[in-house]
């Protein structure tokens, strides 16, 4: 009879040890509850999925006080482009698959001031925004790419699930996403830079930040850029001349 007495206490210490294990959600369940809060915060998943395309127009705002206009467009399947205008002077961002270029002219008289071409890790890390701009939290489609949970950290008084997506090569996003609403509370990219997004620009149905502010180190301290955004158009493909590398 002991030992029938020890092995019922044993199955029962047993049964209720599994039953707190388990009873606890695991990452991966965490991580897909927060996807699916984070994507119906910001709108239906269907249209979410439809959408090809995002172009941003708005001003811009640099902490040194220099202000000028900024559009910037992503669009599938691995297209960038960036145009901003500060100070007289034009800079022109583009990402076409698997090359990209900066070019710089003076406003006015259209002076050709010169041009950088993308190496290997600028095409990757611009091939991971793209991706992730028009992911809308889904997992990284790409090598090696995952998503893994970091645990729980308050923003500015929100609890948050904080989750990490990795685009391969170094190259990722850890957002903390607030844990009652699906609300992005903070980005921070691989090079330390932190995003802040406040408002909201609604698009059929859909929610876009109204205002991006990103902070980021340098020499002299940390300096930041402000996106402060007008007009966000989705699905209106730009043509392929656009992205298009422009001569001398």
């Amino acid at each position: 009879m002991k030992v029938k007495r020890l092995n019922l206490f044993v199955l029962a210490s047993s049964l209720f040890l599994g039953t707190s294990l388990f009873g606890e959600d695991s990452d991966e369940e965490i991580i897909q509850s927060t996807i699916e809060l984070a994507r119906s915060y910001l709108g239906d998943g269907d249209k979410l999925d439809s959408i090809k395309s995002i172009h941003y127009k708005g001003s811009l705002l640099y902490s040194t006080g220099d202000l000028g206009s900024i559009e910037m467009v992503y669009q599938a399947p691995m297209r960038h482009k960036m145009v901003a205008v500060v100070n007289n002077r034009e800079e022109v961002s583009v990402l076409d698959g698997s090359e990209g270029w900066t070019s710089y002219k003076r406003v006015g008289d259209s002076v050709f001031l010169g041009m950088e071409i993308f190496d290997p890790v600028r095409i990757l890390i611009m091939q991971a925004s793209v991706r992730d701009s028009l992911g809308f939290y889904q997992a990284p489609k790409t090598r090696n790419g995952a998503i893994s949970y970091e645990g729980k950290e308050t923003i500015n008084g929100h609890e948050c699930n904080v989750l990490t997506y990795d685009y391969g090569d170094s190259i990722g996003y850890r957002r903390y996403i607030d844990a009652e609403t699906g609300q992005l509370r903070k980005t921070l990219d691989s090079k330390g830079v932190e995003y802040f997004e406040e408002g909201e620009i609604v698009v059929d149905g859909i929610r876009f930040p109204k205002k991006l502010i990103s902070t980021f180190p340098t020499a002299i301290g940390s300096q930041t850029m402000e996106f402060a955004y007008s007009e966000v158009v989705v699905n209106k493909l730009l043509p392929d001349s656009d992205f298009v590398m422009p001569l001398p």
